[in-house]
C-alpha cells in the first residue's frame, strides 16, 4: 500500500480526533455534558479493572495516547518516503506561512502563526470554561444556602472556588503534554521542543496562579465558617 494514502488517511483520522477533543473540552464545564453525556458514558464504560476512573481514562487518558502513536506511525511513514520532495510550492508555501513569526516581542519571545492560533484557542477555552462554570452561581438561592446552613455569599465563594479548580485542571491537562524533542504530537501541530518550552513554563505559572487562587478560597470560605479546623 502506498505510504502517502495511508499517511494521508492518517492525517484525516488525526484531524477527526483533534476535533473531537477540542469538542469534549468545550462542552467539560456545560451541564449538557454533567447531566446528560457523563452519567450515560460512565453507566457503559465502569468496569472492574478501571472502576469510576473508566470514564476519565476513556475521553481524558485514552485519545492523546492514540493521537501519538498514530502520530508516531505517521512520522515514519514521511521519513521513508519521498512525499516531502514531492510536495508541491503552494503547500510548502502554507506551511511556511504558519512557521513564519508573527510576533518578535513579549514575553513569550518569537511568535510563530500556528502557536499565536494555539495560543488564542487555548486562552479562550480557559475563558469560556471559567464563565460557564461561574454561570452556577446564580442559581444559588437563599433557600438553597439555608438547608446547607450558610449565607448566599458564603456558599457562592465555596463553589467559585471550586469552578477555579476545575479550570485550572484544564491547565493541569495540557500540563502533561510531552514537549520532549521525541514527542510525536508536537510535529504534527507544527511545533518544535524548543519552542514549546516555554509555553510549557508558562502554562505552569498559570496552573499555580489559579490553583493558588482556589485555595485562598478555600480557605477564606472555611475560616468564615468555622470549617478550618476540619
Amino acid at each position: 500500500m502506498d505510504s502517502r494514502f495511508v499517511r494521508a488517511t492518517i492525517r484525516h483520522l488525526l484531524t477527526v480526533i483533534f476535533l473531537g477533543i477540542c469538542m469534549m473540552w468545550i462542552m467539560a464545564p456545560t451541564n449538557t455534558y454533567i447531566q446528560k453525556w457523563k452519567p450515560s458514558i460512565s453507566k457503559k464504560v465502569v468496569s472492574t479493572y478501571f472502576g469510576t476512573q473508566a470514564l476519565t481514562m476513556l475521553i481524558w487518558t485514552f485519545p492523546v495516547l492514540f493521537v501519538a502513536s498514530l502520530g508516531s506511525l505517521y512520522l515514519h511513514l514521511g521519513k521513508n518516503s519521498n512525499q516531502n520532495a514531492s510536495q508541491s510550492n503552494e503547500k510548502k508555501h502554507r506551511q511556511a506561512l504558519w512557521r513564519k513569526p508573527v510576533l518578535v516581542k513579549g514575553p513569550l519571545g518569537i511568535v510563530s502563526g500556528i502557536e499565536l492560533a494555539l495560543l488564542i484557542m487555548f486562552i479562550a477555552l480557559l475563558v469560556w470554561s471559567l464563565v460557564t462554570y461561574l454561570r452556577r452561581l446564580h442559581t444559588i438561592t437563599p433557600k438553597a444556602a439555608a438547608i446547607e446552613g450558610v449565607k448566599v455569599w458564603e456558599m457562592k465563594l465555596f463553589d467559585a472556588a471550586l469552578y477555579i479548580g476545575l479550570t485550572g485542571n484544564v491547565c493541569l491537562a495540557f500540563l502533561f503534554y510531552p514537549v520532549a524533542r521525541g514527542s510525536s504530537v508536537l510535529p504534527l501541530l507544527g511545533l518544535t521542543s524548543e519552542g514549546s518550552i516555554k509555553y510549557h513554563i508558562w502554562l505552569g505559572h498559570m496552573t499555580m496562579v489559579l490553583f493558588t487562587i482556589h485555595g485562598i478560597c478555600y480557605i477564606i470560605d472555611w475560616a468564615v465558617t468555622g470549617n478550618i479546623s476540619e
